[in-house]
């Protein structure tokens, strides 16, 4: 019996893994004070209050913190001093410079401890009236945390816990849905018997319903990182039509009573249906500026924000999601295929 269901064990185990060791993994400690307190000026000394998430300080000796202008100008902090428990107060000195020919990513501010390691952001540069001499420090990259982290990006915080939940479904929708555009042209090509029907509509309820889950995740998500629910961004314009025109599949086929032209017309639709969903999310949201990662000017998940550790559990989760799947769609083609009969046997009765 295991062995014939085995990729459902295997997709319960990768749901629980991912998901399970998605919430439970802790951020790295990350910078969160206020952008507008991050802020220096040349050519002069200066206090710097760096407030810090996920971290705890006992002891300013433990601690290091310097500013990054470029790979080659370092400037460690003069002294720092503990405030609260997640708080420093930093004196940090800088030249005299030109804040316009600092290239990106700099300029940067690095804090660092042996228990919680390394954090860093972005710091705003401005040109003092000053002249003051400062030497640079080490140029070595502080040391990492042990153990398996996930980054801290000051956007999003602990949401990029969804990532396991909202990218996943996408992934998971698009695969399926393909399958369901495969069972309709095999369906045009019989010309006959409603099985690839059933597995097409079966494949197109599962992959619809992923696609809604999708966009309520991608509202969550977009409450916390962008500050509503519908921002009426292009990605979620798009991914809604993308939905939408889906769920006409479903008001196409209860169109028909003739099982045999219902089959032939939503398998015509379930084609140029899919074929709308690459332009919808995948080219138009590249084309205009976005919110979005992945839109023009605002790249996707990058090797900083999708690093090893979450990697370890998002290609997991995507694999488990789409298994997952495929294990709703057969259940969804048995009730299909039995649909008939019930039918005919109330009927009878």
């Amino acid at each position: 019996m295991l062995k014939k269901h085995w990729w459902k064990a295997l997709a319960a185990v990768l749901l629980f893994y991912s998901l399970s060791a998605g919430l439970l993994i802790p951020l790295r400690m990350g910078i969160v004070s206020d952008k507008s307190s991050l802020s220096l000026k040349t050519g002069q000394s200066q206090s710097l209050d760096v407030w810090v998430y996920n971290g705890r300080f006992e002891s300013s000796e433990e601690v290091q913190a310097r500013i990054l202008l470029a790979e080659d100008q370092v400037f460690c902090a003069q002294k720092i001093e503990i405030g609260q428990a997640r708080q420093l107060k930093l004196q940090v000195a800088l030249p005299q410079l030109d804040p316009n020919k600092i290239k990106a990513p700099f300029p940067l501010i690095e804090i660092s401890t042996p228990k919680y390691g390394t954090a860093f952001t972005d710091l705003y540069i401005q040109k003092g009236a000053g002249d003051l001499a400062v030497e640079t420090c080490q140029s070595e990259p502080f040391a990492m945390t042990a153990g398996t982290n996930f980054p801290f990006l000051n956007i999003l915080e602990e949401s990029i816990r969804n990532l396991f939940y909202h990218v996943p479904m996408w992934f998971g929708m698009m695969f399926i849905l393909l399958l369901s555009v495969v069972a309709s042209i095999k369906q045009l090509r019989a010309g006959q018997g409603l099985k690839n029907d059933h597995w097409a509509r079966a494949l197109a309820t599962v992959g619809v319903s992923y696609g809604l889950l999708g966009l309520v995740t991608g509202a969550i998500w977009a409450k916390h990182t962008w500050g509503a629910y519908w921002s009426w961004d292009v990605k979620q314009n798009t991914s809604a039509v993308a939905v939408l025109i889906y769920l006409a599949y479903f008001v196409l086929r209860s169109s028909f009573e003739d099982p045999d032209k219902r089959a032939r017309i939503a398998a015509t639709y379930n084609i140029f249906a899919f074929a709308t969903l690459i332009p919808l999310l995948y080219v138009v949201p590249r084309m205009v500026d976005s919110l979005h990662p992945g839109a023009e000017g605002n790249p996707a998940f990058s090797s900083y924000d999708l690093d090893s550790s979450l990697r370890l559990l998002f290609y997991p989760s995507v694999l488990g999601w789409i298994i997952f799947g495929l294990w709703l769609a057969q259940i969804c083609f048995r009730v299909y295929r039995l649909e008939p009969r019930v039918w005919e046997n109330q009927f009878r009765d």
